[in-house]
């Protein structure tokens, strides 16, 4: 407190000294060159202002997502079949019965032509689909070493994608510790400086300061991002191995459906010849892949030429019934209720503001473990959906939503740090009088808070009004007391004394 006194006395002495100088008309052109930087030392020290305004205030929660669609269908098949054509990529749009693929159905209608011919002709048709048999017996015991190697080898890519992934977040962590180390030595040297009044230390000290902070919330920024990625990573492992379990049992039921066909055919009939050509066509009418429903390809599995790994080729989204899910922190999800609006940006459409409503609300916790730490997080999550059916949004966007929990139009509002709780609980603000002489006392405004912001607040008071200048971080000035506060202007204009060219 000490110190504060002795620095507000030294910007008030200057400004006399200013003061007085251009009441005397005495070099004041070159004084006030004289003692600018001396000013400017002092900026640090002068208190910072802010005049009452009315304005629109409102309490809102700022969470963020991805954007999503609210319908979507996974197009699954169980023919185990090279893809022939492909006719869809990932972003096409789709009509509802629009072809999406074809698997080569050759083998399956060389069988039925095959298995046909051999209907007509007994000896025929049991030498035939002997070999087609076990031709089709070997060829599913070669695809399925194929395919479980090419499903090894997709999990094993995305294992060491993780763990590269983990290892750079630790070296990230340990260049934040070395930064914070730096920050934390700077700013006793920055206060060890100040005690002793070298300001060129402070200065130098301050701005080492600033640029390890810079650097950490650089840092902060790039483990924010990794961290966010490692579900993917997870996710990626997990869908491997998925589709390595599917193409084994998809190749396994190959094999013992070829098995089964091979021990069978000592009994087979005409009629169990029909079954078998009735199979094989809804086999060949399967191998053309339709759009159940309208929507556009989010993701896809397939590629020409391939066999699928995995029963879902592909995913169609609905693209004009968009939702963004996202996380809320437990102290603010008894505030958000069904039917609150909010409001959307994303990064690719800048500022503009798209409306939209919270739908649902997940009041259940869901817990998350870091695999790597072992450290456990989670929180509650909602459901945003976007109001405009054809916003021109586009699914995986990222996206910032702001939930409105009220709002208040045309309110007198001040920032939340100029208003001073005084000990018996009421609360006033410090207005920023101008005096003849260009200084500036203090007189305290009782006020009543009312709607806080993310930065005003709303008050009502008697003793304030519009275009009044407060001061702005408070304080514990009293009623008349001078505030280092130096109108700059005032001064340079000859305001208050003598004119500057006399």
């Amino acid at each position: 407190m000490e110190q504060k006194k002795k620095k507000k006395k030294g910007i008030i002495i200057a400004i006399v000294v200013v003061v007085l100088l251009a009441g005397a008309g005495v070099g004041v052109t070159s004084c006030m060159r004289s003692i600018s930087s001396s000013l400017e030392s002092m900026g640090s020290s002068l208190l910072e202002t802010v005049e009452v305004e009315r304005r629109d205030i409102s309490n809102d929660i700022n969470v963020s997502g991805t954007v999503e669609s609210e319908n979507l269908v996974k197009v699954t098949s169980t023919v185990s079949a090279k893809i022939k054509t492909l006719n869809v990529d990932i972003g096409s749009e789709v009509r509802a019965g629009d072809i999406l693929c074809e698997f080569d159905s050759s083998d399956f209608q060389q069988q039925y032509d095959s298995l046909s011919k051999n209907v007509q002709n007994s000896d025929s048709l049991k030498s035939n689909n002997h070999k087609t048999n076990e031709r089709n017996l070997e060829n599913a015991k070669s695809e399925k070493e194929a395919s479980l190697a090419q499903a090894q080898r997709a999990i094993d890519e995305a294992i060491a994608s993780r763990d590269k992934a983990y290892q750079k977040e630790r070296e990230l962590v340990n260049k934040y510790n070395n930064y914070l180390s730096q920050k934390n030595d700077y700013t006793n040297r920055m206060n060890d400086a100040q005690n002793n009044g070298d300001m060129d230390a402070y200065s130098n000290y301050y701005q080492k300061q600033q640029e390890a902070d810079a650097m950490m919330q650089s840092i902060d920024s790039q483990l924010e991002t990794l961290r966010d990625s490692f579900s993917s990573y997870d996710n990626a492992i997990q869908s491997a191995r998925d589709a390595y379990a599917t193409a084994e049992r998809s190749a396994n039921s190959a094999i013992q459906s070829y098995q089964d066909v091979l021990d069978n055919e000592q009994y087979n009939s005409d009629s169990s010849s029909q079954e078998q050509l009735d199979k094989l066509a809804e086999q060949i009418k399967n191998c053309t892949v339709k759009a159940p429903k309208s929507g556009i390809i989010t993701s896809l599995n397939v590629a020409e030429g391939s066999i699928p790994t995995t029963d879902a080729l592909m995913t169609i989204e609905d693209k004009d019934a968009l939702k963004i899910t996202v996380q809320i922190a437990e102290s603010d999800i008894l505030k958000v209720q069904e039917g609150l609006p909010a409001v959307v940006k994303t990064t690719a459409t800048g500022d503009k503001e798209f409306p939209a409503t919270v739908s649902r609300v997940v009041n259940i916790y869901k817990s998350n473990s870091n695999a790597l730490t072992g450290e456990s997080s989670g929180g509650y999550s909602a459901e945003i959906t976007i109001d405009e059916k054809d916003s021109g949004l586009l699914i995986g966007m990222n996206a910032k939503v702001r939930i409105i929990l009220g709002e208040k139009k045309d309110v007198m509002a001040v920032p939340y740090e100029s208003i001073v709780e005084d000990e018996d609980g009421s609360k006033h603000v410090i207005i920023a009088e101008k005096q003849p002489d260009n200084t500036y006392r203090a007189k305290l405004a009782k006020v009543e808070t009312g709607m806080e912001g993310s930065y005003y607040t709303e008050v009502t008071s008697a003793e304030l009004k519009e275009g009044d200048k407060i001061v702005m971080s408070g304080g514990d000035y009293k009623d008349g007391e001078v505030l280092p506060i130096f109108d700059f202007n005032s001064v340079a204009n000859g305001e208050g004394g003598a004119n500057a060219n006399e």
